[in-house]
């Protein structure tokens, strides 16, 4: 339980002056005592740093030098680094020829006192080495088909009159971990350390394998043997301090060398084993491994550098009197060859700390007489203080219960005197203060009282002005719902009319005057959509669907609009998709069509000469993944000042391009909102006269192509339809066009004006016993509007009430939702289109069989082509291409002649490529012509282009590939150029 202010333990002044005198008269001293042993310390630690350090060094440097004197003896027999022609011919040479080896051999081994035994394998399984011995040089040598070595005791190189000892056992160079080991690593590499069979000593074997002429055949492995004994006499004569210890431990974690005295192998099993540095019998090694190895587990990015190795501690030791720690240095040994080992130093802390471990002792015996002394003078002084700071304390008392206290006269201390002094002063001051403060209150009460009625009268005041903006906020949306209607309800009939006008036998100019009529409309009705996207952004009401989608066939939807509009202005639209992007993603479809569309748009609208260019690809290098576009143009460009402003509202690249080429500058502002949206960015990169590159991403999560929802193929029915149809609009053209609509429908169907009427027809058809199945309902209509009208039929008729499916030329959300609130079945958007009409009729009906008849595709019907050569062209590529195209053919007219025209050029960039050879430009050059290829569906030469791009990965060139590719671009060209023929 937490202990009060009221209830806390005070202290008594007196022993507390003691406490503080002793402390001032000791602090000093410790401080003084702690510098200069922190002094000595670190002296100690450079000292024995630099001892220990310079040791290692010469250590490391002997050691390396031994080493390198394997390296030396090799690079005699084969270059340190990659060579050829000659050179690289005359170290192949050495497996053949065993005279000249024998020769060099013998030579080498004179020269170089630690490296006794020179010789190689192949892979043929043939061995030959040279060793010198003390009693001379030995040859030991083994040829395909014989079993165990032969050794020769010779006087020169060449003599083989001493045959000495054939061994009985297999040997098998190939098998050996030497052989194995330079096989295996593809370089020049050092085995591990191991105890001589012959010598009480350690070994070890440097490898080098030799290839053939392809560098990639292996011919055989030249070895040498070298002795580590010199190893172990260096690091025993290297001297630290009396008791110190230098061992060199190899990435197995076992002894190579010690300075101490001791074997560094033991018998197990009968076999002679290396010992790790934890089976020493030096007591300094076994404690410093052990610590150092657990240093190194908990932070392995430890640089060398000298430690303190902890001991058992005693209270001596912990005041600084006596040491027996341990002071170590490690550091990595033998990087420069491939050697992951370790040399550690470690010497006792006492050998360099023996003198200032005797001074210590002394000043602490000086620092407690100090004490001593120095706490019987604070306690004396501190007693005469008590008497005066008590009469003090009786002063204070009554200052705070708002007495006046006497001034001390008789104290001998003038700070005490002066002290009560000023306590007496400010007890006549307080009272002075306190009345002074009680009117202050006062005022301070009157201002509060004036400051809360200010703050309750602006409080009304922006209560009412949040009514004002809610209300302007809610007049804007009126307003928008309005406009929408009113615009949309005259371009309903425009559209409908064209769309049914376009059924009818026209002549060529009737065509081209309806082309005109259907562009002007679909441009304004592009305008209505972007200004009602632009108020849902403002309001905060655009909101996006996820749902999976397929991402191929939203890019293939989006630039099939657009590609007729690059045709018309004789521009060429080339489409790149990384095979990495997936083929479903969670999102919202229409949306990122719409940003397609509309960067896609501008680029045909500005570009008057070139090509535009849509990229995609998939960004996984950040979480989640991105999937990203680019929509690059050679069009007019944009200057940079206006660069920043071209994503806000109503802005334009250039005033002047709003007069040339039209556009109300809010596409790119939504498609920065849609983008931000998705949780990406978009970005543009232009220069006037350059063309523009706009980029942009959004997040890309991965879906299951299989929950994609199919788009539903829409059929007119041919027959009579059973289920009667009532139009409900105040607008005649709107009336004609539904009741077009309906006549192609084969719906029999009754049109009004208003919702009065509605009411009164469908009371007149239910009393005839001939009731309307559906009504189509005008949300806006002058009186009583669809959704009134909705109600009232709902309420006059009740389960007898046909479908309701409203109909309006807003494509606001919240007129939908008024609608189905108020009854209504469904909602259609204006302009009506015959699809979506018959789609939605056909879902509302009630179940009935009409009379047998047949239905046919809202498209026309296309006559099949005769197929290419299958052998050349894919049947299936065919017909996804058929379905696309039109009873001409157009389209694959259109494809295969771009194929065909950029051919023969994309061959030469594959075969001058694959001459030099250039590996990265035959890659793409292949790559490029395999898209192209499996676009058209030529299977044969995409399959000859992937191996082709396949084997310049691999940094090679596939010569049979490439006549594959001559044949398969002969017949593929000839395949298409008869189809252009017959179409």
């Amino acid at each position: 339980m937490p202990t009060t202010h009221a209830h806390r333990r005070r202290l008594s002044l007196g022993p507390a002056l003691i406490a503080a005198l002793v402390l001032a008269a000791l602090v000093p001293a410790l401080l003084v005592s702690w510098l200069l042993s922190s002094n000595s310390a670190q002296a100690i630690d450079t000292l024995a740093e630099n001892a220990m350090s310079q040791a290692a060094h010469r250590v490391d440097v002997g050691a390396l030098a031994h080493l390198g004197e394997s390296h030396t003896v090799v690079n005699a027999l084969v270059p340190p680094f990659v060579t050829s022609g000659a050179e690289a011919e005359r170290t192949r040479n050495w497996l053949k020829d065993t005279t000249a080896f024998e020769l060099m051999a013998h030579a080498l081994t004179q020269q170089s006192a630690n490296v006794p035994y020179l010789y190689f394998g192949t892979e043929d399984g043939s061995f030959f080495g040279l060793e010198r011995e003390e009693a001379g040089f030995i040859v030991r040598t083994i040829r395909p088909g014989e079993s165990g070595r032969r050794h020769f005791l010779i006087a020169q190189p060449g003599d083989r009159s001493r045959l000495v000892k054939t061994e009985t056992t297999v040997y098998d160079p190939r098998r050996r971990p030497w052989y194995q080991l330079a096989a295996s690593t593809g370089q020049r590499v050092f085995t591990n350390v191991y105890r001589s069979a012959v010598k009480d000593q350690f070994d070890l074997t440097l490898a080098q394998p030799i290839y053939g002429a392809d560098a990639k055949t292996l011919l055989g492995v030249m070895a040498v043997d070298m002795s580590l004994a010199r190893l172990t006499d260096l690091i025993r004569s290297t001297r630290v301090s009396d008791h110190a210890v230098t061992y060199l431990v190899d990435a197995q974690g076992l002894m190579v060398a010690s300075s101490g005295e001791e074997a560094l192998h033991h018998l197990v099993d009968g076999k002679q084993q290396r010992i790790t540095p934890t089976q020493s019998h030096d007591a300094l090694v076994r404690a410093s491994y052990s610590q150092l190895q657990a240093r190194f587990q908990q932070d392995q990015r430890t640089q060398p550098s000298l430690v303190r190795l902890e001991t058992r501690q005693d209270w001596l030791q912990r005041l600084g009197l006596t040491n027996n720690r341990l002071m170590a240095l490690q550091r990595p040994f033998g990087k420069k060859y491939n050697l992951d080992w370790q040399l550690i130093v470690v010497a006792p802390e006492q050998d360099f700390t023996h003198q200032v471990t005797q001074a210590r002792q002394w000043a602490l015996m000086a620092m407690a007489a100090l004490m001593g002394v120095s706490a019987l003078v604070a306690y004396t002084v501190a007693r005469r203080l008590s008497g005066q700071f008590r009469q003090l304390n009786t002063s204070a008392l009554r200052l705070g219960s708002g007495d006046v206290p006497p001034v001390q006269r008789l104290t001998r201390f003038r700070e005490v005197h002066n002290l009560s002094q000023v306590m007496h002063d400010s007890a006549v001051q307080l009272q002075a203060y306190n009345a002074e403060i009680e009117q202050k209150n006062e005022a301070l009460r009157d201002a509060a009282q004036m400051l809360e009625a200010r703050v309750s009268l602006r409080t009304a005041e922006l209560a009412a002005s949040r009514e004002e903006a809610l209300a302007a906020v809610k007049a804007k949306a009126g307003f928008l719902a309005v406009m929408s209607h009113e615009i949309r309800t005259p371009l309903h009939g425009v559209v409908g009319m064209s769309e049914l006008l376009s059924e009818s036998p026209l002549t060529a100019t009737q065509q081209e005057l309806l082309g005109v009529l259907k562009v002007s409309s679909d441009q304004l009705l592009a305008v209505v959509d972007d200004i009602l996207d632009f108020s849902k952004i403002e309001s905060g009401r655009l909101h996006l669907e996820q749902a999976p989608l397929d991402v191929r066939a939203a890019i293939g939807h989006a630039t099939g609009i657009m590609r007729l509009k690059a045709q018309e202005k004789g521009l060429h639209l080339a489409i790149q998709i990384a095979p990495e992007v997936p083929a479903a993603m969670i999102g919202d479809v229409v949306r990122l069509r719409q940003i397609l569309l509309n960067l896609l748009s501008n680029a045909i609208k500005f570009t008057e000469h070139g090509e535009v260019e849509l990229r995609g690809w998939l960004d996984q290098t950040q979480t989640p993944s991105q999937l990203c576009f680019s929509v690059t143009d050679t069009g007019v460009g944009i200057p940079p000042e206006r660069l920043p402003d071209l994503f806000q509202p109503f802005a334009q690249g250039d005033t002047s391009t709003a007069r040339v080429y039209g556009g109300t500058g809010l596409g790119l502002m939504i498609c920065k909102h849609l983008v931000e949206m998705m949780g990406g960015q978009i970005s543009v990169i232009s220069a006037p006269g350059a063309g523009s590159t706009f980029r942009f991403s959004v997040h890309c999560v991965i879906a299951d192509p299989a929950l994609v929802r199919a788009p539903a193929t829409t059929t007119l029915p041919h027959h009579i339809q059973p289920h009667r149809v009532l139009v409900v609009d105040d607008n005649p053209l709107n009336l004609k066009v539904a009741a077009a609509m309906l006549d192609r429908l084969g719906y029999p169907h009754h049109s009004v004006s208003d919702g009065a009427a509605a009411l009164q027809a469908l009371t007149s058809a239910q009393a005839a016993q001939q009731p309307f199945a559906l009504v189509l309902l005008d949300s806006h209509m002058p009186g009583m509007d669809g959704q009134a009208t909705a109600q009232a039929i709902r309420a006059q008729l009740g389960d007898l009430a046909p479908v309701l499916i409203g109909i309006s030329a807003s494509t606001l959300g919240e007129d939908r939702q008024r609608c189905l609130d108020a009854g209504m079945s469904d909602y259609l958007p204006k302009p009506l289109e015959l699809e979506r009409l018959a789609a939605a009729l056909h879902r509302w009906s009630p179940a009935a069989t009409p009379a047998p008849s047949t239905t046919v595709a809202l498209s026309a019907p296309v006559t099949p082509l005769a197929a290419p050569d299958p052998a050349w062209l894919d049947a299936a590529r065919w017909a996804e291409l058929a379905e696309c195209d039109d009873a001409a053919g157009s389209l694959r007219r259109d494809i295969f002649n771009d194929f065909l025209q950029t051919l023969p050029a994309r061959c030469d960039a594959i075969q001058q490529a694959a001459a030099v050879p250039r590996f990265e430009d035959l890659h793409d050059a292949a790559h490029r012509l395999k898209g192209g290829a499996d676009n058209v569906g030529a299977a044969a030469l995409g399959l000859a282009c992937a191996q082709i791009e396949q084997a310049a990965r691999d940094r090679t060139v596939d010569t049979q590939a490439l006549e594959q590719l001559q044949t398969a671009a002969l017949g593929t060209a000839r395949a298409l150029a008869g189809f252009m023929a017959r179409a």
